[in-house]
């Protein structure tokens, strides 16, 4: 039954894959206000990437950044849903699937080595 469960996470991993990549890809590599959007609904603090004029500081401006801040909060956003100030439901929408879709691989993975083991 435990293989079964991870099979259903591994399917959904597999057909987010492809919208995952798109979406992060436009995240990481497109425009900032994407990140800044994201930041100012999730960041628990928002002085360690911005300074006193809002401008996003240089350490944080690199893609590689951008891109594993947003799938840090996308691992993290069934946690901190909470610090979200919007009521877009397209925001909360997108946040949810690439939630699903990253835990998707984690929970697929994890079922699939107990399921190993306890068969």
């Amino acid at each position: 039954m435990i293989k079964d469960v991870a099979f259903f996470f591994f399917y959904y991993a597999i057909i987010w894959s492809i919208p995952g990549v798109i979406m992060i890809s436009v995240v990481y590599l497109g425009s900032f206000k994407h990140i800044i959007f994201i930041d100012k609904q999730l960041a628990k603090d928002l002085n360690k990437y911005y300074d006193n004029y809002g401008y996003m500081r240089p350490k944080y401006q690199m893609p590689w950044d951008i891109g594993s801040r947003f799938i840090n909060y996308c691992i993290a956003y069934p946690f901190i849903r909470h610090r979200e100030q919007t009521d877009s439901k397209k925001f909360k929408v997108f946040m949810w699937v690439n939630a699903l879709g990253m835990w998707s691989y984690i929970l697929s993975f994890v079922l699939m080595v107990i399921g190993k083991y306890l068969t």
